[in-house]
């Protein structure tokens, strides 16, 4: 596990933190909940956008965590990222907060992954962004 990543998150739930299909991997979404911190509540009402790039540039810390418990990430290729986001009806900087996630995940890998930034009205535990992906294993 890379040292510099928080320490990886466990199921709460029925379900698996991640799962491998062939020479793919899933992942379950990633909540910005760790050790030290926790990003709760609405954007912009209660977290502002910077704050919501920050809850998803964790999601994306969690997530490599996460990954990096069995595979070297050196072997991985992001694919896709969908992240949601708990905001008012009105807010549309979705694609900024998301940002936090894919800004991180281009500190690790040179390809960048395809994304969809979804507003949503609420989220598990009122957390602020919720980060779903796909990585490819590269194993040749």
């Amino acid at each position: 596990m890379d040292n510099d990543l928080p320490n990886p998150p466990k199921a709460v739930g029925n379900y698996t933190t991640m799962k491998r299909v062939g020479d793919l991997i899933y992942t379950s979404g990633h909540v910005p909940i760790s050790d030290d911190v926790k990003y709760i509540g609405k954007i912009p009402k209660d977290q502002s956008t910077e704050k919501g790039y920050e809850a998803a540039s964790l999601c994306a810390e969690l997530t490599l965590a996460t990954l990096s418990e069995f595979y070297d990430l050196k072997i991985l290729t992001p694919i896709n990222v969908v992240g949601f986001v708990n905001c008012t009806d009105d807010y549309t900087e979705h694609p900024n907060v998301l940002n936090g996630f894919t800004d991180k995940l281009g500190e690790y890998f040179e390809t960048k992954a395809t994304r969809s930034a979804v507003g949503v009205s609420s989220l598990p535990m009122n957390v602020s962004v919720e980060v779903q992906t796909i990585f490819y294993i590269n194993e040749e």
